[in-house]
C-alpha cells in the first residue's frame, strides 16, 4: 500500500480547503475521510472528482433515489433483494428494471457524490488521508462533478450548520411537542410535519436525522424552526430507557425481529433557502395543516390478556403514552412494562405505535417492532399484557357504531 502524501485533521484544515488544494494541484489519488464510525472515500483524476463512496446507509444510491422521490420504498426493497440473490449494483439493476435511464443514473450518481461530500462538510471533526493511487472499485461508474460549485455549496452549508449548532441546544437535548400547540392553526410543509411526528420526548436531537432518514443539516434547520415557533420544547428531565426502577425482565419470543423505520412521506421540502437566519424558521410556504396531514382516526385498545383483561381504552386524542408510571394516559400494573413503554400517536395514515426504548421490547403480531403503522385487528404485546387494536372510524367511512369520547 502506498504511503499517504497528505494527511491531517479536519478540525485544522477544513474540507473545502483540502478539496481546493487537490483540484488546484491537479492531483490524482484517493482521499479518505473519517469521523468516528463514518467513512467516505473520494477518487480524484487530475484534480477532478470522478467517484465517491460512503459507509453510511443513508448515503447509498437507493436511499438517495428514495429521498429524491424517484423510486418508492417498495421498489428500493425489491432491488435490494435482487442484489442479495443475484448480485449486481443498485444503479444498474434500477436501469434494468426500467426505473432509471443510463442518463438518469449518471445524474443521480453525481447527486450521490455531492451528498456524500456535503455530509462530510458538516462533520464536527475527523481526519483526512490522501494517497497517490486512483484504483477505483470494480463496480465504480466514473462521473465528472463540478468541484468549484460543490465547494461553494459546501461552504454555504457549513455556515448554515454552524448557525444551527449555535442556535440549538446540544445534540443530547431531548424535545417534546408542547402540550397545546393549537394544531388546528399550524401549517407546515410535509417535511416539517414528518420531523414533528418523530419528536416524542425520548429521541435526542442527534437521533432525529437517522430516524428521519435525512441529512442532519435539513433536520436541524426544521427543528430550529419548530423550536423558535414554540411548537416543541426541551425536556428538562431525561428519563432512562427503563425509569420504573423495578421492571421485571420477560422472556423474548423466538420470532423474527423486525426493525421498522418511521413512516415515509412524499413531496419535496419547501424550506426556504435565503441568506439570513430567517431561513431556519418554519417555512412561509407551508400550506399543510394538521387536518391536511392526519387522518381523523378513532380507535380503541382492548386488553385481551394480563392482569387487566377486559379493560378498553378509546383512542380519540393525538397521542397516548402507555406504561407503568401513573402519569401515562394509559397506565398498566404489569411488572414487565417499563415506566413509559410505548407511544401511540395519530399520524398521516392513522395511529402508529413506537417503542420508547423499553427494557422488554414491544411485539406486534408476534414480531418485535420499534415503529409501525397500526392496522385493524393488530395484536400488541408489552410485558405480559396483550392488547388488541381496533379501528372504529378511519376518516373515510362512517363509524361502525357511535363512539362516545372518554370522560374528561
Amino acid at each position: 500500500m502506498n504511503e499517504p502524501s497528505l494527511r491531517g485533521s479536519l478540525a485544522s484544515f477544513r474540507l473545502p480547503d483540502v478539496l481546493t488544494f487537490l483540484a488546484s494541484t491537479r492531483k490524482s489519488g484517493t482521499l479518505t475521510l473519517t469521523n468516528g464510525s463514518n467513512e467516505a472515500t473520494v477518487y480524484f483524476d487530475a484534480g477532478a472528482v470522478v467517484y465517491a463512496g460512503s459507509n453510511q446507509e443513508t448515503l447509498r444510491l437507493g436511499a438517495v433515489l428514495l429521498r429524491k422521490k424517484h423510486i418508492s420504498a417498495a421498489q428500493r426493497d425489491a432491488i435490494d433483494d435482487l442484489m442479495k440473490t443475484e448480485g449486481g449494483r443498485f444503479g444498474q439493476l434500477a436501469v434494468n428494471q426500467g426505473l432509471l435511464t443510463d442518463e438518469q443514473l449518471q445524474d443521480f450518481l453525481k447527486v450521490q457524490v455531492s451528498e456524500i461530500l456535503y455530509d462530510c462538510f458538516v462533520w464536527p471533526g475527523g481526519t483526512f488521508v490522501f494517497i497517490d493511487d486512483t484504483e477505483l472499485p470494480p463496480y465504480a461508474v466514473t462521473i465528472s462533478v463540478d468541484l468549484a460549485n460543490l465547494i461553494m455549496e459546501g461552504a454555504r452549508r457549513i455556515a448554515e450548520w454552524e448557525e444551527c449548532v449555535r442556535l440549538l441546544p446540544d445534540s443530547t437535548t431531548v424535545f417534546r411537542v408542547v402540550s397545546n400547540p393549537e394544531t388546528e392553526k399550524i401549517t407546515l410543509t410535509i417535511d416539517e410535519w414528518k420531523i414533528l411526528f418523530l419528536i416524542n420526548g425520548r429521541r435526542s436531537l442527534a437521533e432525529l436525522p437517522p430516524d428521519a432518514d435525512d441529512d442532519p443539516l435539513h433536520v436541524y434547520r426544521v427543528v430550529y424552526g419548530l423550536f423558535a415557533n414554540k411548537l416543541i420544547e426541551v425536556v428538562t428531565r431525561i428519563p432512562s430507557p427503563d425509569d420504573t426502577g423495578g421492571t421485571r425482565p420477560v422472556t423474548a419470543l423466538m420470532d423474527e425481529t423486525m426493525r421498522q423505520k418511521p413512516a415515509t412521506f412524499s413531496a419535496d421540502s419547501t424550506v426556504r433557502e435565503v441568506g439570513d437566519d430567517t431561513n431556519l424558521l418554519v417555512s412561509v410556504e407551508a400550506k399543510l395543516s394538521y387536518k391536511d396531514m392526519v387522518k381523523p382516526t378513532i380507535a380503541q385498545l382492548t386488553i385481551v390478556s394480563g392482569e387487566d383483561t377486559g379493560l378498553m381504552f378509546p383512542l380519540t386524542e393525538a397521542e397516548y403514552l402507555i406504561g407503568r408510571q401513573r402519569d401515562n394516559p394509559i397506565s398498566l400494573a404489569d411488572l414487565g412494562v417499563s415506566g413509559h413503554h410505548i407511544r401511540i400517536y395519530r399520524g398521516p395514515d392513522g395511529y402508529a405505535i413506537e417503542d420508547l426504548k423499553s427494557r422488554n421490547g414491544t411485539w406486534l403480531n408476534g414480531a418485535r417492532t420499534f415503529h409501525a403503522l397500526l392496522r385493524n385487528g393488530d395484536q400488541i404485546r408489552i410485558g405480559a399484557t396483550e392488547l388488541r387494536y381496533e379501528i372504529l372510524y378511519d376518516g373515510g367511512t362512517s363509524p361502525a357504531f357511535p363512539v362516545e369520547p372518554p370522560a374528561s
